[in-house]
């Protein structure tokens, strides 16, 4: 007989009120949970928890966020998530959708997504801007438990990142991995070995004037560049989520005007 599966849901809408950014709207259910701790900036900030611990074949996981006019809201997780072993080909489902309205600024920020041996994982992300708001996007990725010595020689992953403006496609980024990831990742032309990666978007009118400085914390295996004028892309390769940190903290405080969420100063 098949297990019961977790399902979450998460719909959050964010205002500005009196020089703040405060909860409008909330509204969540079954194993999906957010916290705001308390902060002194204008910006909300909103930890999502996943009371199930991780994420599993069956599993589904939904987040539908709104950041209104003149708002912001920095949305991050309490811990790293985890996709665990799925059973008889099922798939774990993550999708996440935000719309931020004019002058809003949006900062998504989860901590390491760990894939577990014989995981299997589907996620989607897609935010929706308007032409005059902000957003800074980070997604890491953790590639087996490192510190056990764990090979992902039976895994799978398909991830959707899109970013929209005035309803064009702003940024698109996909990444379908599958079977032996480790093997994969070993190839020089691709990871030479690495076992995390990570992904920055910052979307700004300053994105250029960033670009030098972010590049001055970048290790040999990281690059960022400008691919339109108001949007830098980072992509970086690590052999652990220390290393990775190292580098990527200093960064994400430039780009996030040193508002890092407290989950990451853990």
């Amino acid at each position: 007989m098949d297990q019961p599966r977790a399902r979450g849901i998460v719909k959050l809408s964010a205002k500005y009120v009196e020089g703040r950014s405060r909860i409008d709207q909330l509204y969540q259910s079954g194993s999906l949970k957010v916290l705001f701790p308390r902060n002194q900036t204008s910006f909300l900030q909103a930890v999502t928890v996943n009371t199930a611990g991780g994420a599993t074949g069956g599993d589904q996981f939904k987040i539908d966020a709104t950041v209104k006019k003149s708002a912001s809201l920095t949305l991050t997780t309490q811990a790293a998530e985890r996709a665990y072993m799925a059973h008889k080909f099922t798939t774990a489902s993550i999708q996440n959708k935000v719309t931020v309205e004019k002058n809003a600024q949006l900062h998504w920020m989860p901590q390491e997504t760990i894939l577990f041996e014989n995981s299997n994982l589907s996620r989607s992300l897609i935010i929706d801007m308007h032409e005059t708001s902000k957003c800074l996007l980070v997604e890491p990725l953790v590639f087996g438990r490192i510190a056990s010595g764990e090979r992902l020689t039976s895994a799978k992953i398909r991830d959707h990142i899109e970013i929209r403006k005035n309803g064009s496609v702003h940024f698109l980024d996909k990444l379908f991995l599958s079977n032996n990831i480790t093997e994969h990742l070993r190839s020089a032309t691709i990871a030479n070995g690495a076992n995390v990666m990570v992904l920055v978007v910052y979307i700004g009118s300053d994105a250029g004037t960033l670009l030098s400085v972010v590049r001055s914390f970048l290790p040999e295996t990281a690059g960022a560049s400008l691919v339109q004028e108001d949007t830098l892309v980072l992509r970086a390769l690590a052999p652990n989520s220390y290393e990775l940190r190292h580098f990527l903290i200093p960064i994400l405080r430039q780009l996030s005007g040193n508002l890092l969420p407290k989950p990451w100063m853990i």
